[in-house]
């Protein structure tokens, strides 16, 4: 199966000499991990994610996208939808532009994960949660401040984590929420002296949950239906795991 029949026409591109405070703009009010970075002549330079955008801490309002962008590999419409998915389960990156064959790449449209798991919905294979999710879970209490939570997001390469109260699993908050929330800025305000905002004013509630015995399919159906990145696995009201879009689509990769 080919990109050319589940990727997405529409897509918001940025130009490397933008402002990174424009491209966080855009991610905050339209809910984008990623958006393809462009020259003067409209060839794709590579992306920006949400964590490039987080780590800018400046207060200074000009500072340019070009030195935060990521190369990308090259993907056409006429590439088969499991080599994409082989591409972003390796960078973990939830979409990727599709480009021309020009060697000035330009844009024509974008591919989620979501676009292929639907493509190969009848492709899952028959694995349990438990095959699949991750054990040694990263996590965070409601009462943290929040620039302890950004600076383990970045540090650790996560994208999301579970908020805990003591024991019990409450919530999750992840780079998008703190980008969405406006605390951008959240090392400098700590170092002014200003009183820290907390994990628990912008986590996500309710705590969405999976069981370890339930299907990876299963599992994928309810990633996409609640349109979320991971689900927490829960037994007992005790946190055991965690499953991401990540896992799903390293297990799909050879079907």
């Amino acid at each position: 199966m080919k990109v050319n029949k589940f990727m997405r026409k529409h897509v918001v591109s940025v130009g490397e000499k933008d402002h990174i405070t424009h491209a966080r703009q855009i991610m905050r009010d339209h809910n984008y991990q990623i958006l393809p970075v462009v020259n003067a002549d409209d060839c794709l330079k590579g992306i920006i994610t949400d964590k490039d955008v987080m780590r800018v801490t400046s207060t200074r309002s000009n500072v340019t996208i070009d030195g935060f962008v990521s190369d990308v590999p090259l993907i056409t419409a006429e590439d088969d939808i499991r080599s994409v998915l082989r591409f972003m389960s390796e960078l973990r990156l939830r979409y990727l532009p599709v480009v021309d064959r020009q060697a000035c790449p330009v844009v024509t449209g974008i591919i989620g994960l979501t676009h292929i798991f639907t493509a190969l919905n009848e492709k899952i294979p028959e694995k349990k949660i438990s095959d699949i999710m991750k054990t040694d879970v990263e996590t965070c209490e409601r009462s943290d401040a929040l620039n302890k939570v950004w600076s383990n997001l970045l540090n650790s390469g996560l994208s999301g984590m579970p908020v805990m109260d003591k024991k019990e699993p409450v919530g999750m908050i992840t780079i998008h929420d703190i980008i969405k929330s406006g605390y951008t800025r959240l090392d400098r305000e700590a170092r002014r002296g200003r009183a820290p905002a907390r994990v628990e004013k912008i986590m996500n509630t309710p705590l969405y949950t999976i069981s370890k015995d339930e299907t990876v399919k299963a599992c994928i159906e309810r990633l996409l239906r609640l349109n979320v990145g991971r689900l927490c696995v829960v037994e007992n009201g005790a946190l055991v795991g965690m499953v991401d879009l990540y896992d799903a689509a390293q297990i799909m990769i050879g079907t």
